[in-house]
């Protein structure tokens, strides 16, 4: 059964920070498709596309490998769910999440495509989807309690060029630990068993779902402030 769906970089980074998941998230693994190029992205149905080669590759799997892809124009597809592992990075996937770029940012020297071209077709600088990549993964690490070390690329537990040989892991990092360092964490004490966990940016506010069944409005006191892990801690007065 398809589970793929496109939402914007905005919609997907809502979604991550109210996620509740059993399994215990060690890692965000990069990785790019190779094929399909980012030419070849024909939006949602290539997205697919991906999901049957990998249903037929890993029949046991029946789903994506990957649990977010990544579109040339920052195109955001949520794929396999959350809560079942991927199978993107062989040993590493029962606590980690995959994200992929559908793109080609180089392959082993002189491989070339089934069309004739030579890898690499894609150059992460000018390719727009990066960034909207980057500001999700910063919002999983936000949402599991993720260092940006704990990003991490295919190619350190393969023998894969993947996520590519134009891709530069501390340079990736680094981009996303300049989102994180924006985000400030609000965790609300409601009382439940699971607090619930809200990212702000100065650009952006996500609004508040019906925490308290009810009311119009609620009243917060600030509990605690750590500034050094940018998180404020409110509870109901």
């Amino acid at each position: 059964m398809p589970t793929e769906r496109q939402l914007t970089v905005d919609q997907a980074c809502a979604e991550i920070a109210k996620l509740h998941i059993s399994r215990r998230i060690t890692s965000i693994f990069i990785h790019h498709c190779w094929e399909p190029t980012a030419s070849q992205f024909h939006g949602i149905s290539t997205v697919a596309g991906v999901r049957r080669y990998h249903q037929k590759k890993w029949r046991r799997h029946n789903e994506n490998g990957y649990h977010i892809m990544i579109g040339p124009s920052g195109e955001v597809f949520f794929c396999c769910p959350f809560e079942k592992k991927g199978a993107h990075a062989k040993g590493h996937n029962s606590h980690s999440i995959g994200v992929s770029y559908i793109a080609d940012f180089g392959g082993p020297p002189g491989e070339k495509h089934h069309d004739g071209r030579s890898s690499p077709t894609d150059n992460p600088d000018s390719y727009t989807g990066l960034a909207a990549g980057q500001l999700v993964v910063a919002a999983l690490c936000e949402r599991f309690n993720l260092a940006a070390d704990d990003v991490r690329f295919h190619n350190e537990v393969s023998n894969k060029t993947c996520p590519g040989t134009l891709m530069d892991l501390r340079e990736y990092q680094e981009a996303v630990q300049r989102f994180m360092d924006g985000n400030i964490k609000f965790v609300l004490l409601t009382g439940d068993e699971r607090p619930d966990f809200v990212i702000a940016t100065s650009e952006h506010e996500e609004e508040l779902e019906e925490l308290f069944d009810g009311d119009d409005h609620i009243v917060l006191d600030a509990y605690n402030h750590i500034p050094d892990q940018r998180k404020i801690y409110l509870r109901q007065p």
